[in-house]
């Protein structure tokens, strides 16, 4: 296949990264930049508000598989511009909720977006346009995207100020409606006609990977080895500030451990983006396992030196930075490139139900056994994520 341009002469790529760093702003980012105000307003507890994002996650979960198969068939240039469409919708009607019925049902609505805007749809039609090359795109895509966070706490704290949370809503959609809407829709053109000049697959044709997915070799391994990791960071992510409080960290110092995951998530990026082809995604991924292993022992001992949770926050935010990028390039090297959408939904719901199940599942155990037992749970879960990794077909990674 010809090569493709470069990141930054690539218009698809570009459209992306733009894109992708708005939406997950604005769908994903603005649920804790608000979720305080909504409690505040409405009176529901911290339970109840983050149940809501709870099910968003699950539900992007199950769309999955099944946003790839579209993909698959060549449906991505009007599936994602739609999914922001209905993302535009959703926040629209977030500005209207007055229950926490509505609540729950406007982020259940979103987390159907979710599935068809956010990383895993992205990645599935980057991967499926690209093949071997689409590592680069993808780590100059979340490279940009990294800084989502930077985008929503701010501007909705800037809105709050100015006209409530309800202002901070509508300057999201805003940008949704003005950026996503249109680069979606450019990227995923572009990259449909990249596909359809290599002839990979005609549109509308029964996928391969839709047939016995889950009994692949290697299937089993990869989905369940970054689910466990994703299981164990979403745990301390969640349970952050609450964590380092309990062991006695200052909250000037945990508040800043807390800043520093985000840029050391796009130092990751910038260093794995620099190797280039030269290191396997395979055993990168094995080593951002351990890494995030490593990090949740050291949290547990920043109660004896409570500057180790600075070490803790930068293991963290790279391990979890090349890991989002890599999850992707491992799954086409172990599942094939026909089918590939279907394929990646399948590994990365999964995942994504470990994210959607962290937060209360970290909860109920600091209430049963203490933060000890969820910090041991936070090392082994990477842990026992690379041991599956380890047994994959031996052709990874080659």
């Amino acid at each position: 296949m010809t090569t493709p341009p470069k990141v930054w002469r690539d218009p698809a790529i570009l459209a992306f990264m733009v894109a992708e760093t708005v939406i997950w702003a604005a769908i994903f980012y603005s649920f804790p930049a608000l979720v305080l105000q909504w409690q505040g307003e409405f009176g529901w507890s911290a339970t109840q508000a983050m149940g809501a994002f709870s099910i968003a996650l699950a539900v992007q979960g199950l769309a999955a598989p099944w946003v790839g198969r579209l993909i698959d068939r060549g449906r991505a240039p009007l599936g994602m511009p739609l999914g922001a469409l209905g993302a535009l919708i959703g926040l629209v009607a977030l500005t209207q909720i007055t229950t926490l019925w509505q609540f729950y049902a406007v982020w259940t609505w979103l987390g159907l977006m979710m599935g068809f805007t956010l990383y895993d749809a992205t990645f599935s039609v980057v991967t499926r346009a690209r093949g071997p090359h689409a590592r680069a795109a993808i780590t100059a895509i979340t490279l940009a995207a990294g800084f989502a966070s930077t985008l929503a706490y701010p501007l909705t704290a800037v809105m709050i100020e100015i006209g409530g949370w309800r202002a901070a809503v509508w300057a999201l959609a805003g940008l949704v409606l003005v950026l996503v809407l249109p680069l979606l829709w450019l990227g995923a053109k572009r990259l449909e006609v990249e596909v359809q000049s290599r002839n990979l697959q005609p549109a509308g044709k029964p996928t391969l990977a839709s047939q016995h997915i889950m009994r692949r070799p290697g299937f089993w391994p990869l989905a369940g080895g970054f689910a466990l990791t994703a299981l164990g960071s979403a745990i301390l992510l969640a349970h952050l500030l609450p964590l380092l409080t309990a062991l006695g960290v200052p909250m000037g110092l945990a508040i800043l451990a807390a800043s520093t995951i985000g840029p050391a998530q796009v130092a990751a990026r910038v260093l794995l983006m620099l190797a280039g082809a030269r290191v396997s995604a395979w055993q990168v991924s094995l080593g951002a396992f351990i890494l995030l292993s490593l990090a949740a022992l050291t949290i547990g001992a920043a109660a004896a030196l409570p500057v180790l949770a600075l070490v803790f926050a930068v293991a963290q935010g790279m391990g979890n930075g090349v890991i989002s990028i890599l999850r992707p390039v491992v799954t086409r090297e172990v599942m094939g490139e026909v089918g590939f959408g279907e394929s990646a939904g399948a590994v990365a719901r999964l995942s994504l139900f470990a994210f959607a199940i962290a937060p209360g599942l970290g909860a109920l155990l600091a209430d049963a056994a203490g933060y000890g037992a969820v910090i041991m749970l936070c090392v082994a879960a990477p842990l026992l994520g690379a041991l599956l990794l380890r047994r994959l077909p031996p052709t990874t990674g080659a």
